[in-house]
């Protein structure tokens, strides 16, 4: 345990919308909201309703998914739901990343919801805004998203003023129109390692890359004197609706061992750390490789689009919420 917080770094090194940022000081309990509006001053994303259920605060978020290969992944999760920490290596790109009227570059997908009357009082906007681009832009299995698709990316949203249809009348306006173009800055100090915050009086935040750093910790901090954390998804709930304080986060997004996903002739094994949006683009593969267990993934596939919203699904772990029996 010792060795393993003495070869942690507690730095976090990030990329919002750019440009690099290298926070020294950070707490475990901010969210990357939080971070955003009070450090940055980015206000574009919004703070609704604090739960992952509004939609407001959605970013685009873009992290290496596999060391190894060095594969890029992106994905639009809420903002008042993941910690700070947790971006540590990634790349958040903000509604301000993608165009304003300041700086006179707008992105396409602002101004088609602008002049297609999409949106009145602009509040849930920005996380709209992040969701059709991560629809239409970023979707590399999806070259030309259906209707279908561009209305089951806007499930995780919640508008109270507009109405849906100007928005999905701007929306499917892409359906044929793909702005392929991301750009990326990726850093070689940008090497994942383990992170540490532990001097804070509140609450402490380890995030092991191993199964062996993970049991360490678990063995030096048992049963409730430690949590296990991957998308934040319930854990930020407990804070703010129930009042829950936990003295340790660990985090166990970076684990390999969890990260397993293969078919065998008599089985599927799912790790405990994937998430619910990887696992479903994994069972279209399988469900076109079988024959006879195709209705199996079939009936998965089905049942995932019905499970909470595509920002949660983005970044909430089948360990953490299924086999845990979550009620968030």
């Amino acid at each position: 345990m010792k060795e393993l917080v003495q070869n942690s770094r507690n730095s976090l090194l990030f990329y919002v919308n750019g440009n690099e940022i290298i926070e020294s000081n950070a707490e475990p309990d901010w969210t990357l909201l939080w971070y955003l509006r009070n450090k940055l001053n980015l206000t574009g994303s919004k703070l609704g309703c604090g739960a992952g259920g509004c939609g407001a605060c959605t970013v685009l978020i873009s992290h290496c998914a596999d060391r190894y290969s060095g594969k890029i992944e992106h994905y639009t999760a809420n903002a008042c739901l993941a910690p700070l920490c947790s971006v540590d290596g990634c790349h958040v790109i903000t509604v301000e990343g993608l165009g304003s009227v300041k700086n006179s570059n707008i992105h396409p997908v602002q101004s088609r919801l602008a002049e297609m009357f999409g949106t009145q009082c602009g509040f849930c906007t920005p996380g709209i805004v992040m969701s059709l681009y991560e629809t239409v832009a970023i979707d590399d299995n999806n070259e030309s998203p259906t209707m279908q698709d561009i209305e089951e990316a806007f499930d995780g949203h919640l508008c109270r003023c507009t109405g849906y249809r100007p928005i999905l009348d701007a929306a499917k306006t892409f359906a044929t129109d793909i702005d392929k173009y991301i750009s990326i800055r990726e850093s070689s100090t940008s090497k994942i390692t383990s992170t540490t915050f532990d001097k804070c009086s509140i609450l402490e935040w380890y995030r092991p890359i191993s199964l062996d750093e993970l049991l360490s910790l678990r063995h030096s901090y048992p049963g409730s004197a430690s949590k296990l954390v991957f998308g934040n998804t319930a854990v930020q709930i407990e804070r703010k609706f129930k009042h829950i304080q936990h003295h340790r986060l660990i985090s166990i997004t970076h684990i390999d061992e969890l990260q397993q996903l293969k078919r065998t002739p008599n089985s599927y094994i799912i790790g405990a750390g994937i998430t619910f949006t990887r696992l479903q683009s994994k069972l279209y593969e399988w469900k076109k490789e079988v024959n006879s267990d195709g209705g199996i993934c079939e009936a998965l596939i089905d049942q995932l689009k019905h499970f909470a919203s595509a920002q949660i699904r983005n970044v909430a772990s089948f360990g953490g919420c299924i086999v845990n029996a979550s009620p968030m």
